[in-house]
């Protein structure tokens, strides 16, 4: 199925509810009630579709590290055994904030690769366990967890590709001045980021586009212009698409359903 055609039936699904799976295991294991495998076999033995697991670790700080998560491999996924796959990496926003892995399965991209299994990325969606600080806290952990990803199944390392929304557009800001070798592009959509200007502009050579909503009132259209226009002041040239008749929930729907945007990123590769 080609990608605008998957755009156009996500329209059509966008408030459709998916059937649950709880995540409750160790380091990392799926969850599913018929379904029990590490994600370390999945190279071996991988399941398609999307399954809940929790990632538990030891971070190089000493800290322990959990982090439920949502990992989604596409319907052709290990049939060429010398195929490397696109990584995308989704973080939410904050409604599905918590433990109970269920809600990440309603947020939006979640959603839009369980209607559509030949979806051509790896999409894993991690839980952030709390509001207090946003995405800032599981970063550590995240890293952790792609480094365990990157290890175990077929990842192309040259197109590993970070989006959000709202709560999980800062995220994505965030977790990208982190880690920024890692990834090939980044989307936030209609976020932020709170930032010094000489640490934004280590990003200015990335594939970035911005996605923002002219009517929001959770996060306003100021907090992304105020992004784009830093890094275009040190040089930078991200996309930046702006929603002028839409609110925030229907910005990130726009973002994810009715633009080029999975197109896009499949274009872009990690510079060497």
């Amino acid at each position: 199925m080609k990608l605008r055609s998957i755009a156009s039936a996500a329209l059509l699904v966008v408030a459709t509810c998916v059937a649950p799976a709880a995540a409750q295991s160790s380091a990392p294991q799926a969850t599913d009630a018929q379904t029990v495998a590490p994600a370390s076999e999945t190279a071996r033995w991988p399941q398609t579709g999307q399954h809940a697991y929790t990632f538990n670790a030891q971070l190089p700080d000493g800290r322990a590290a959990r982090l439920n998560y949502l990992l989604f491999l596409p319907a052709s996924y290990g049939q060429d055994p010398e195929a490397k796959w696109p990584l995308l990496v989704f973080l939410h926003g904050s409604r599905e904030v918590g433990r109970d892995i269920n809600r990440v399965r309603r947020a939006i991209l979640p959603r839009l690769v369980e209607e559509n299994p030949d979806f051509p990325f790896i999409v894993v969606s991690p839980q952030s366990p709390s509001l207090q600080n946003g995405w800032y806290p599981s970063l550590d952990a995240i890293e952790a967890l792609l480094d365990e990803l990157q290890a175990t199944l077929a990842i192309d390392p040259d197109r590993i590709y970070l989006t959000g929304l709202s709560m999980g557009g800062y995220g994505a800001w965030a977790l990208a001045m982190d880690d920024p070798d890692r990834f090939a592009a980044i989307a936030p959509v209609v976020g932020g980021y709170f930032f010094n200007p000489k640490q934004l502009c280590e990003l200015k050579d990335k594939p970035i586009w911005v996605f923002g909503a002219k009517r929001d009132r959770n996060v306003p259209l100021r907090e992304s212009e105020r992004v784009v226009n830093a890094l275009r002041a040190c040089g930078g040239q991200p996309r930046f698409t702006v929603f002028e008749n839409a609110d925030h929930d229907l910005g990130w729907e726009l973002a994810y359903t009715a633009t080029e945007l999975f197109e896009w990123l499949l274009q872009q590769r990690r510079a060497s």
